[in-house]
């Protein structure tokens, strides 16, 4: 761009002695106007400014840093033009003390310069996050104790209304977020009084003056203005070319009650009204009329019905007589919430100034206090902010948008306005307003943004709105979608032609560009096997791998001007949240063979070298924990196994498992194992008498030396990872003795609290930002930041609205909302107050939700692909039909504010487009047809639709396959020209004719089931093969009732398995009768080990026939003489050769299996093996080829295990009732 700037940049710059709000356009250069700005500043030949009278404030320390380099550069560039210059000279020196900073660099610097006006010592820090929320937690614990000895009625039934069981973590939780909402605005105090007035309402005049109420008015008129124009479209459709003429009437009236529902003005009026509503039946007349006109019209108008009265029973079901008494119930509540926050507020407020301590917040409000002071409704300037405005010419505020009301006052006292002198000059842009989960108000913004002239004035806007990022193809995608879907009433502007994106960035032609939408749809029977969210996310992750691989190399994008292919690095996938789909996409990148680094990673507290260290440093602090002791035994710092582990409880149950080793490591049996458990103990002894005089970070590292864990960790699997994550840990172990807080316990309680708060520090990153990998990262990470192609994916997932569902939910302007609980009746009322505010976050939310969705959009530069998974497409698609587009072509108010993800708004918003015929093709088949015709402007906006499948996909990569190995025997033979070079192709060859030395061993398994090595025994006989088998180890599908359509008929493994569970648990002490086997089934049904459809499969006459059987009358001996045994599993090592010939003898393989029953007589063990088999023919010796080797594999491991002989191996066939003798082999 250069210095060639727009007539509207050239305003932003040169504009003095005015107020300026720049509303600048995704793309659209601000950072470089405001850079420049200051410049011009600086260096205006006529009134040159000192640049540390300059007030900046950027959003973050990186902007403000990357800012000054800018102007550095700027001036020392400058300064080689004009060496002689002396301001220009000054200017540098001042450079290093500008005030360009953040709001709270700001604050910190109000704060150092006027401490004293406030009583506050200078000598104070910024708490640590994790610090700070420990100090909460102690603060809130003393104000609890407190309030239970005072024993106050109205405290105790706060307590029992909000945390009805024996823990206080409700009241604590509530009681923070009250406060930290609180604390978003200027003076905490005067707001959560405020949110009292609604409680106060004792009259319907009163009622109507409260916030809630107007904000349901206007909800309410707002949705009956959209229901309105779509009456009116249908009875144009009725009057039109085969419009049904017997609906007129209905239609008309139809029309004529929404008129009047709009020009209700009270909440009686609107009561009164939706108590007599009532629609007229549609003429059943026929009339010579296209079915198809009539057909919609009929489901159109059934729709708008149910919009209407959906509105009637959401806001005015209740009298206002109802609503003043749900406010008087909920008013204690209130009442004791807010006084119980304020005194949190004061009792945290005073324990951080006796620690000398601040949080963000307290700079903030600090700075407040020493600048303005408040008298009531009356706010005044104090002379240290006289003395700031004076010393800043003007006050410059980047990212305007994201600011709160703290912020606001705080540059307002420092201007000159309240002086008649206008100096602010604010850049931002609404659309890209997205951190209200850090308090921002985007109405700050917008208020300016509609009040301000675009006219010459003391108040001015001006609009930057030409693009200089993207090609024309992403800015077409970008302002067709949100031309129809943002608007004043959600998203908070209008998106008109002051709005939109103009293309100016001047790419060279190029193809392939067009904006591209890629949809599964998780109804389609190709999921019919797996409809999780995971399966969804795989698919999803699949389908972008593959149009990854077939853009890079292939596509052509610019750099400097010039034409070259797509590279990784190049490609960014942008994800609304990472929870979940970042591990999930990067897993499924990596196995396409795809480079890929994710930013901001979550899971820092999950890995398994975090977690291993912070369980050793819990049992440094107390090894009487049984999880984190039993943890670090099985790391490799114990090298203790599973089987060991057991074992030493084994040997001592009754004790915890610190004792139990304890006493192993000095009576156990097995040596090797003791000696393990003494270096262990002695290791650990070592670092708890160190712990006193050593500190936390020294400790991580010793452990890590002492153990040797930190050189395990680095030779595991991802190694460098690793060690980078155990690193931080060290870092953060440092950070931590800075802190007020002090010991081992201490931090180890840190890190829970961080952990808690989901406080995740991500895992280290070991990518720069050149390294040549797909970036996934979140969109809120992407802000600021442009890619050549963007993924948006995900955009089938569910926003979060769970704000809304809280059971106190906060508004900025609605106030407090609870549930009216009567403690006497034991009743629980959500009162419309509630209601509203619940509204109010969710359409809040969803405003914020299309800004996001306009970050996203906005960060590619050449291409954009758009990928969602649908839960069901067919029907969203039908809902399309119905007709979701306002005679504008804007997506109707309730379509837009009842979004569930961004598909909602995405699909009507192209649903005229030509590219979605298919799509729409399909809803027509489904039984629903659309009367929207294709726009010309659509016309304009490439766009490729592509529906996927799993058998789609799964082609498609399979003809990539095809063409990578093409292209691989292509320049192995020399016919691709670029790698005719000898050398190359040698290489290539050297590569390719590599044979891996040990091949033939590949096959030999490491660990085989008895089940695998029966199955691999087996003639390949069609008819045996299709024969049923049951190994133990199947487990049944546990599907809830809920998802069960008809009872299900089990059968095959299923079935085996319910009768290997019921005889592993029967009781064969006591005689079995069907009276005892069926109330031995109702238990089990009734524990939950049986469901009752499965008990109900279960033929009792064949338990009546094994009990009494030979084998069964011995195995009920010996259960009451307590020696039988029943699920016994074991492992046990074979030589390769046993299992199959030709492998070699000295390779040893696990076999694991589990042993049905088996108990001791006198001359050695009976092993007894149940099967369920179907046996045609009756006779059960065919069961004897199948199960022989599998009973003499369990006889040799019992032998192993016990030291005694297997005397005797029966199989018993439950379908037979016939047991046979097993006779023992030579294996």
């Amino acid at each position: 761009m250069g210095n060639k700037w727009t007539k509207e940049q050239e305003q932003a710059i040169r504009l003095r002695d005015r107020n300026i709000l720049v509303s600048a356009a995704a793309g659209s250069g601000k950072t470089a106007v405001l850079v420049e700005r200051i410049l011009s500043r600086v260096m205006d030949p006529g009134q040159p400014t000192d640049i540390d009278r300059l007030l900046v404030v950027t959003f973050t320390k990186a902007a403000a840093g990357e800012m000054k380099e800018r102007i550095g550069r700027a001036l020392e560039q400058r300064l080689l033009e004009d060496p002689d210059n002396e301001h220009l000279q000054r200017q540098g020196t001042l450079l290093h003390h500008a005030r360009i900073s953040t709001i709270h660099g700001f604050c910190t610097y109000v704060i150092q310069n006027y401490f004293h006006r406030i009583d506050l010592d200078p000598g104070y820090r910024i708490g640590d996050d994790g610090e700070m929320r420990m100090m909460k937690k102690e603060v809130l614990r003393d104000l609890l104790e407190e309030e239970y000895t005072a024993g106050r009625q109205e405290f105790l039934d706060f307590s029992e209304t909000c945390a009805p069981g024996k823990n206080d973590a409700r009241i604590e939780d509530l009681l923070q977020r009250t406060a930290e909402f609180a604390e978003s605005y200027p003076w905490p105090e005067v707001w959560l009084e405020s949110c009292l007035e609604n409680y106060r309402a004792e009259t319907e005049e009163d009622l109507e003056q409260t916030a809630f109420i107007r904000f349901l008015e206007e909800d309410a008129a707002r949705g009956l203005r959209d229901l309105k124009e779509t009456a009116r479209q249908l009875l144009e459709d009725a009057e039109g070319p085969g419009g049904p003429e017997e609906y007129l009437p209905m239609l008309e009236a139809d029309l004529e009650l929404l008129q009047g529902l709009e020009q209700k003005r009270s909440y009686r009026e609107y009561y009164e009204a939706f108590q007599k509503l009532s629609f007229k039946t549609l003429s059943r007349k026929k009339t010579d009329c296209d079915p198809e006109v009539k057909e919609r019209i009929k489901n159109r108008r059934d729709s708008l019905k149910t919009a209407v009265k959906d509105i009637g029973s959401r806001y005015f079901s209740r009298s206002p007589q109802a609503l003043m008494e749900e406010l008087a119930g909920c008013r204690n509540f209130a009442e004791e919430l807010i006084r119980l926050t304020e005194a949190y507020m004061r009792a945290f407020s005073e324990r951080k100034r006796r620690k000398n301590l601040m949080d963000f917040s307290d700079l903030e409000h600090f700075a407040l206090k020493i600048l303005l002071e408040r008298e009531g409704e009356t706010i005044r300037r104090t002379e240290a902010a006289r003395e700031l405005a004076a010393q800043f010419e003007e006050v410059m505020v980047d990212e305007y948008q994201d600011s709160n009301y703290i912020q606001e006052y705080l540059l307002w006292a420092v201007s000159r306005e309240e002086d008649g002198s206008c100096n602010r000059f604010m850049v931002g842009d609404m659309k890209q307003a997205i951190y209200s989960f850090r308090q921002a108000r985007p109405e700050i913004f917008l208020e300016k943004y509609l009040s301000y002239s675009k006219e010459d004035g003391p108040r001015q806007r001006i609009d930057l709105s030409r693009n200089f990022r993207s090609r024309r193809e992403v800015l077409d995608t970008v302002n067709d979608l949100f031309r129809r879907i943002m608007g004043r009433d959600l998203g908070g502007l209008e998106y008109d032609r002051d709005a939109a994106l103009y293309y100016g960035a001047g790419y060279p032609e190029n193809g392939g560009c067009e904006t591209e939408l890629l949809l599964l749809d998780r109804k389609s029977p190709d999921f019919e096997e797996d409809r999780s969210k995971r399966a969804a996310m795989e698919a999803e992750a699949f389908a972008v791998a593959k149009k990854i691989r077939s853009l890079v190399g292939q596509m052509q994008v610019t750099e400097g001007g010039q034409l070259r292919p797509l590279r990784y690095r190049d490609c960014v996938i942008l994800l609304r949240q990472t929870a979940g789909w970042d591990e999930t996409f990067s897993r499924v990148l990596e196995e396409e063979g795809i480079p890929v680094s994710v930013a901001a990673k979550s899971g820092y507290f999950r890995t398994i070298e975090v977690s291993t260290v912070l369980n050793y440093l819990r049992i440094c602090d107390n090894p009487r924990q049984d999880i984190p002791f039993a943890a670090a035994l099985h790391s490799p710092m114990g090298d203790v196994t599973e089987g060991e582990l057991a074992a030493i409880k084994s040997s001592s149950p009754d004790l915890p498992i610190y004792e139990a080793a304890a006493v192993y490591a000095r009576e156990g049996k097995e040596q090797r194992l003791r000696a393990k458990l003494n270096r262990f103990l002695e290791t650990l002894e070592q670092f708890r008498e160190a712990l006193p005089y050593t500190p936390v970070h020294q400790v991580i590292l010793n452990v890590l030396e002492d153990t040797g864990y930190g050189a395990a960790a680095a030779a595991m699997p991802g190694g460098e990872q690793r060690q980078a994550n155990l690193d931080m840990l060290v870092k953060k172990a440092a950070d931590f003795e800075s802190t007020s807080y002090h010991g081992l316990f201490q931090f180890i309680r840190y890190m829970e609290q961080m952990e808690r708060y989901k406080v995740d520090f991500g895992e280290v990153s070991l990518y720069g930002e050149l390294a040549d990998t797909v970036r996934i990262m979140t969109i809120h990470k992407s802000k600021g930041l442009e890619f050549p192609v963007v993924f948006a994916c995900g955009l089938g997932s569910r926003m979060n609205l769970m704000d809304a569902n809280a059971p106190v939910v906060f508004h900025h302007t609605l106030g407090i909302g609870a549930d009216w609980i009567d403690l006497k009746n034991r009743t629980r009322v959500t009162p419309l107050l509630k209601e509203a505010i619940r509204q109010a976050i969710r359409l809040d939310a969803r405003g914020e939700e299309l800004r996001v969705l306009y970050v996203a959009l906005t960060r590619a530069k050449e291409k954009l692909i758009l990928t969602g998974a649908s839960e069901n497409l067919e029907k969203k698609l039908g809902e399309l039909s119905l007709g979701s587009l306002t005679r504008e072509g804007k997506v109707s108010y309730w379509a837009r504010s009842g979004a569930g993800c961004f598909l909602d708004w995405i699909l009507p918003a192209l649903k005229d487009h030509p590219a979605l015929k298919p799509l729409r093709d399909m809803a027509e088949e489904a039984g629903s047809r659309s009367e929207d015709t294709v726009s010309e402007e659509k016309k304009r906006m490439p766009l490729q639709v592509q529906l996927l499948t799993p058998d789609s996909m799964t082609l498609q990569a399979v003809d990539q396959g095809e063409e990578r190995e093409a292209r691989k025997e292509a320049i192995r033979s020399g016919r691709a020209a670029r790698e005719e070079d000898p050398v190359i192709r040698e290489f290539l060859e050297e590569q390719d004719g590599y044979r891996y030395p040990w091949a033939e061993e590949e096959d030999i398994p490491a660990a085989l089931t008895v089940s695998e090595l029966k199955r691999r025994e087996l003639p390949e006989d069609p008819d045996r093969q299709a024969m049923e088998l049951y190994p133990e180890a199947d487990v049944v599908p546990l599907i809830p009732k809920f998802m069960k359509e008809e009872k299900e008929e089990l059968q095959g493994a299923a079935l085996g398995t319910i009768y290997h569970r019921i005889l592993e648990r029967l009781d064969l002490e006591r005689e079995v009768t069907e009276a005892s086997l069926r109330e031995q089934l109702k238990q089990m049904v009734n524990s939950g080990l049986l469901r009752a459809g499965e008990a109900e499969t279960v033929r009792i006459p064949r338990l009546l026939r094994f009990a009494s059987s030979s084998i069964g009358k011995r195995m009920q001996a010996a259960a009451r003489r307590g020696q039988l045994k029943r699920e016994q599993t074991f492992v046990m090592g074979v030589p390769a050769a046993k299992i199959q010939a030709g492998w070699p003898e000295d390779e040893q393989i696990l076999v694991q299996g589990i042993i049905d029953a088996y108990f001791e007589e006198e001359q050695g063990w009976v092993i007894v093996d149940y099967k369920t088999d179907r046996v045609p023919s009756g006779d059960i010796r065919e069961l004897i080829p199948k199960y022989g080797r599998q009973l003499e594999l369990y006889g040799k491991a019992l032998e192993q295990i016990s030291g005694k002989p297997v005397k005797e191996m029966v199989l018993y066939s439950l379908t037979l009732g016939r047991e046979i003798p097993v006779e023992k082999g030579g294996f």
